[in-house]
């Protein structure tokens, strides 16, 4: 089986979370009073990002190595890979009141029970250089509905560098951790 290699674009958002969140939060070293789960309902005038939409495989993966291999890494998007639940898709993004930026994911889970759900977004300017990131973990959805889940940024983007949202890792779980 062929190895896949991860978009330039997504190895660079997991990376800087890693960076980010390795001194956040109150098991990191911070102030619990940062330690803020996203705010209430979007207010009104709320800046909005434009959404970079999840896309769909194009083309049945197959096990020839000599046809898939690939020796120059692309940062194209590849949407429904290994890394993206199908059960994810991209909403609306703007700023909190704090100056974060924050996404809107919409889970639909299928299965009959409840799921649980690692996101990772991120936040990039128009050049493609990631401004914040920002996780929800062991977010929970019931089975056979839907669920839109707030993504918050990491670190404030009181400038408004970020000019994109991506969902760059969505993984499904049957338990929570």
């Amino acid at each position: 089986m062929p190895r896949k290699q991860l978009p330039l674009a997504t190895s660079v958002v997991v990376a800087a979370t890693l960076a980010l969140s390795a001194g956040c939060g109150t098991d990191g070293g911070g102030s619990p009073a940062e330690d803020t789960k996203g705010g209430a309902a979007i207010g009104k005038g709320m800046a909005r990002l434009p959404v970079e939409p999840t896309e769909e495989p194009t083309e049945e993966p197959t096990d020839d190595p000599a046809t898939d291999r690939t020796d120059d890494p692309s940062d194209t998007p590849t949407g429904g890979s290994g890394l993206i639940s199908a059960d994810a898709k991209m909403g609306t993004c703007g700023w909190s009141t704090d100056g974060k930026p924050y996404a809107n994911v919409k889970i639909s889970n299928s299965s009959s029970s409840t799921a649980y759900y690692f996101l990772l977004v991120g936040f990039v300017d128009s050049s493609g250089e990631v401004v914040t990131t920002g996780t929800e973990s062991d977010a929970s959805v019931a089975g056979n509905s839907d669920k839109t889940i707030k993504v918050s940024g990491l670190q404030a983007d009181s400038s408004k560098k970020a000019k994109k949202c991506r969902l760059s890792m969505a993984t499904k779980s049957s338990s929570p951790g």
